[in-house]
């Protein structure tokens, strides 16, 4: 089991406080044992509180189911598993929490992402009052000021990317179309109603915060635990290379990239390791450069995992996802993600009235009480690629692609004949059950073809508007400059 830093029970009224101040509901007194926000704030120990608790909060809006399945599911990796048991048992059906998005028939009113939309600028107001008060605390030396300013930024930028995926077009589409509302400050009493920004002011500020996070880091981190579960300069460099790439900058996305596989310290996990590593779970790939591990309470359990929707522990205890016949096929003979990262089980499924068993496969990443894998150095590799041959350099790109196939033990390729699909194509392999598929998708202009699929619409030809999901109708009722998505 993946142990995981400090997120327990001792941040609970700390989270507290900054959910009262995310409401608006400021109290100029508390009774009793309760404190203000601003003296909690006042001293470096809130601010580490707050800190700690901004990690959780990250950790848990990645874990939302509609969002942790989705680059998956809309892409086409992802099946379902039979009910286990009662009266419907053997019957595969789509899980209701996913069952818009996964239609292609997602509703303002009823989004499946409405707690992910509601969850992610809580976490940036979380992050915004921490830049709020952490440059006047008078118990904290200046590098340890700059190190925790350094971490809400990067916070602040990657949970607003994460929102640009969802709700706004792929950026070669057109930096005039509606980005995101863009929080660089903290709710207040003056309540404020913001339009969104262009796609492109939405990029833009996503990097600046990015690059305000490297300027800012010092040599320690602010919390203690595992350096790969907070942000630091090679996690926040790497996350800038996947930025740049979706922004359409190959220039920055190949300089970057390259930066982080020459210069972090890291190196591509083994191809004799590989499968071992994923399999193990008290820690993570040794090239992962950042995974948000989940919380603990004081007895040491955690409050959840992926291995809820992608996990086997008995014929009648196992997640809702497993891997398509679409994903299945993609993998060449030999190649080691194919041959050892899923593990087949027969489950009693409903055909024409009767249990029968059929072979389901189950990922290996995520067994155990395994933590988000947010970025791995494997990436670096691929956008390195894909930047190259996007920019007309398809030979090197081919040396960065059969770097991760040679790891894999396939044959490295020779041929750029239809390098971006070849490219598309590892990346798939590569990062599968990791919530990238769809996003590449779309970000290359590619159409949705899902042939192991059971919703009423499969196919998806690019540019459609399902594209990008609504904005929950709430949302748009408490803030009439807020633009509603086309289509919706």
């Amino acid at each position: 089991m993946k142990k995981s830093p400090k997120y327990n029970s001792v941040i609970t009224s700390a989270l507290l406080l900054i959910l009262l101040v995310s409401c608006s509901n400021f109290l100029e007194q508390e009774p009793g044992k309760q404190i203000s926000i601003n003296e909690q704030m006042a001293t470096k120990n809130g601010v580490l509180m707050a800190l700690t608790g901004t990690y959780s909060s990250l950790e848990e809006l990645m874990r939302i189911e509609a969002f942790a399945t989705y680059g998956d599911l809309q892409g086409g990796n992802l099946s379902f598993t039979p009910v286990a048991t009662g009266s419907l048992k053997g019957q595969v059906s789509v899980p209701y929490l996913v069952e818009n998005v996964y239609n292609f028939q997602d509703d303002p009113r009823s989004s499946n992402f409405e707690s992910f939309y509601d969850a992610a600028y809580d976490v940036i107001n979380q992050a915004n009052l921490i830049l709020t008060y952490v440059a006047d605390l008078n118990d904290a030396s200046e590098s340890e000021i700059s190190e925790i300013s350094a971490e809400a930024y990067a916070i602040r930028g990657f949970t607003h990317f994460l929102l640009s995926q969802i709700y706004a077009k792929d950026y070669s589409a057109g930096g005039d179309n509606p980005g995101i509302v863009y929080m660089d400050s903290s709710l207040d009493n003056n309540l404020s109603y913001p339009s969104r920004s262009s796609l492109s002011e939405t990029m833009t500020l996503i990097i600046e915060d990015m690059n305000m996070a490297l300027s800012s880091f010092e040599s320690a981190q602010a919390l203690d635990g595992p350096e790969y579960s907070y942000f630091n300069t090679a996690n926040v460099q790497a996350l800038l290379a996947r930025i740049y790439l979706a922004a359409g900058q190959y220039d920055n996305a190949i300089e970057t990239a390259e930066s982080v596989i020459t210069n972090s310290g890291y190196s591509l996990t083994s191809g004799e390791n590989y499968i071992a590593q994923w399999e193990s779970y008290s820690t993570p790939l040794s090239e992962t450069l950042f995974e948000l591990t989940p919380p603990r309470d004081q007895n040491g359990s955690i409050g959840g995992s992926l291995q809820s929707f992608f996990g086997y522990t008995s014929s009648t205890t196992f997640g809702d996802y497993i891997a398509s016949a679409d994903l299945l096929d993609i993998f060449e003979e030999n190649d080691i993600r194919g041959n050892g990262m899923f593990f087949s089980t027969e489950l009693d499924t409903d055909i024409n009235g009767t249990l029968t068993p059929v072979s389901y496969a189950f990922t290996k990443k995520f067994q155990g009480e395994p933590g988000i894998p947010v970025i791995r150095l494997s990436e670096m590799y691929l956008i390195m690629a894909e930047a190259l041959q996007q920019s007309g350099e398809d030979q090197e790109a081919l040396n960065y692609v059969n770097v991760i196939r040679e790891r894999a033990n396939i044959e490295a390729i020779t041929s750029t004949e239809d390098l971006e699909n070849t490219i598309l194509l590892e990346r798939r392999r590569e990062f599968c059950f990791e919530g990238a598929l769809f996003f590449d998708l779309k970000r290359l202009q590619k159409d949705i073809v899902r042939n192991d699929c059971i919703a009423t619409t499969c196919d998806l030809v690019y540019y459609s508007n399902y594209y990008v999901l609504p904005i929950p109708q709430k949302n748009i009722n408490l803030n009439e400059n807020l633009e509603q998505n086309e289509g919706y």
